[in-house]
């Protein structure tokens, strides 16, 4: 899996350029889609996820967290995040509108 950044605010996972996009058109318009998007990214680029989502084991590692609405969350790769919720389907990632 790879992740496509779709525009300011969303981030995809899916196989290919392709596939993420046509999975995004269920959210945007095909035009705005390509106006919009960005390209793939790194996996090793980080998004905040809650500490509530981490296994045990990853809550007795040292870690950057900050408090967003309430919640505590920590940083994580792409590529962990897909590895550890298993992704094997286009989604969203990530997102800023949240």
């Amino acid at each position: 899996m790879k992740v496509f950044k779709m525009n300011d605010f969303d981030w995809v996972c899916a196989v290919s350029e392709e596939q993420a996009k046509e999975f995004y058109e269920q959210f945007i318009d095909r035009n705005e889609i390509e106006e919009d998007f960005e390209g793939e990214v790194s996996l090793t680029e980080t998004m905040w996820i809650p500490i509530d989502d981490l296994p045990v084991e990853e809550l007795k590692k040292q870690q950057e967290m900050k408090m967003f609405y309430g919640e505590m969350h920590t940083k994580k790769t792409f590529h962990w995040v897909i590895e550890n919720e298993n992704i094997k389907e286009p989604c969203i990632i990530s997102s800023t509108e949240w």
